[in-house]
């Protein structure tokens, strides 16, 4: 599983999200807590002390050091998101820090009077003094990203996914963000896979069908709650003698499930014979790629043999 940073409102149910995630997910969630103390351990009860207090200090650099703390807590951040990989960070700007990677960034945010609630709830306070303490903790996470980062941590267009908790439980939160992460590595699969071949990766944003044909069969694979990828790949099959690629094939649809790639074809000989004739070369040049070529009268039962099989 990727790496999922989350960053949130105080009383929007972020920290609960976060551990009922790193649960389901079978691992443990990074805090402020455990990074400070890890990172700076050693430097003093009146280092850690003024951390703690204010985010400038967090520029300076250590004696004899050329790394300011934050340069320090940063690369602790990268660290632990590439040794360990299926990881939940909580806070602490790692969306901003792991802005160039396949992390899931989410933003957990929830109504100023439903945040009021809960922490007036949680400890046993008035209304007015869950405002007060909210207002004073948002102004504080806001200052202390922007110092370090120089990023306003309310900009939507750092995150992935933003979850409004007032009306999604945490359980509902997690299985958005676990959604999420399945379709984000196996995008990053699919991308890693053509780092090591000739093949080239071809996912797009928006899936565009050629055909009506296509759209039908795609229609077909939700109904029976398939997961597919329409042209996630182009693979190379043929070249000039400047190395110059002069055929290509990408197979309509991928099933991550079946690891299976499906090209839809009509009756006509002449456009089977050529899709047959690609086929095989994708097999003999990138061993072990599993593809197919489906006719139309085909679609219900190559769809039943897949459910017979999952």
């Amino acid at each position: 599983m990727p790496v999922v940073t989350i960053s949130r409102q105080n009383g929007s149910l972020g920290d609960e999200l976060a551990l009922y995630l790193a649960g389901k997910m079978g691992t443990r969630v990074v805090t402020r807590t455990e990074l400070v103390s890890k990172v700076f351990c050693g430097m003093g009860d009146d280092v850690l002390g003024r951390l703690t207090e204010s985010p400038k200090f967090f520029l300076n650099k250590p004696d004899g050091s050329d790394r300011s703390y934050k340069d320090m807590l940063a690369e602790e951040i990268r660290r632990i998101s590439v040794s360990e990989h299926n990881i939940v960070f909580v806070g602490m700007g790692a969306s901003i820090v792991l802005a160039d990677t396949d992390a899931i960034k989410v933003r957990v945010v929830s109504s100023d009077s439903v945040r009021a609630q809960r922490v007036a709830k949680l400890d046993n306070i008035t209304i007015d003094d869950a405002d007060t303490a909210l207002t004073l903790a948002d102004r504080k996470h806001k200052r202390f990203v922007s110092t370090l980062y120089d990023v306003d941590l309310t900009d939507l267009s750092l995150y992935d996914i933003v979850l409004n908790s007032d009306h999604l439980s945490v359980e509902e939160m997690a299985d958005s963000i676990l959604a999420l992460a399945a379709k984000r590595e196996l995008r990053s699969r699919i991308r890693q896979e053509t780092v090591g071949n000739m093949s080239q990766d071809h996912q797009t944003e928006v899936p565009v069908f050629k055909n009506e044909s296509e759209a039908e069969f795609a229609r077909i694979l939700d109904m029976y709650k398939i997961e597919w990828l329409y042209e996630p790949k182009t693979f190379p099959i043929e070249w000039d003698a400047e190395g110059n690629v002069t055929m290509a094939f990408s197979p309509d649809f991928y099933l991550p499930k079946f690891n299976l790639y499906l090209e839809l074809t009509t009756m006509d000989q002449k456009y089977v014979t050529k899709k047959n004739k690609k086929m095989r070369k994708v097999q003999e040049l990138y061993p072990g790629t599993n593809i197919r070529i489906v006719y139309k009268k085909d679609f219900a039962e190559l769809i039943e043999r897949l459910r017979q099989f999952g």
